[in-house]
């Protein structure tokens, strides 16, 4: 699998954004995870406020190793996240009941607010 870092202007991005019935037009960093030439998922972040960035979409189109990939995704991301000197990530979520939740709780991910999960980064200096 090759993780390939582009933009929101991605065709592939914007193709895949689309199959789920999303858009987005924000300036985002964003991965694509593709496997033989084919785009499995993608994540994406956009600036937050001045420490923190938040993940915008996580898209899979594989069934299987699902949360492999996703993991592998996110990972990927907070390591660009510390490249540009954030603090942190923020995820926020329509409801409690959403499936990732309990993905991104596993990651070291909490709430900070009703519908909103934080993760500090551990930075070394």
């Amino acid at each position: 699998m090759e993780i390939i870092v582009t933009n929101e202007q991605d065709e592939r991005f914007i193709n895949l954004c689309k199959s789920f019935g999303c858009t987005i037009e924000e300036p985002q960093v964003v991965l694509l995870l593709n496997n033989y030439k084919k785009t499995v998922g993608c994540a994406s972040f956009k600036v937050y406020d001045s420490q923190y960035a938040e993940i915008t979409t996580l898209f899979l189109n594989s069934y299987e190793n699902r949360e492999k990939i996703a993991y592998k995704l996110i990972r990927q991301l907070e390591k660009i996240a510390i490249d540009y000197e954030f603090l942190g990530f923020i995820v926020s979520f329509d409801s409690r009941e959403d499936i990732l939740i309990e993905f991104f709780e596993k990651l070291d991910y909490s709430f900070c607010d009703d519908l909103l999960m934080k993760k500090e980064f551990n930075i070394i200096i």
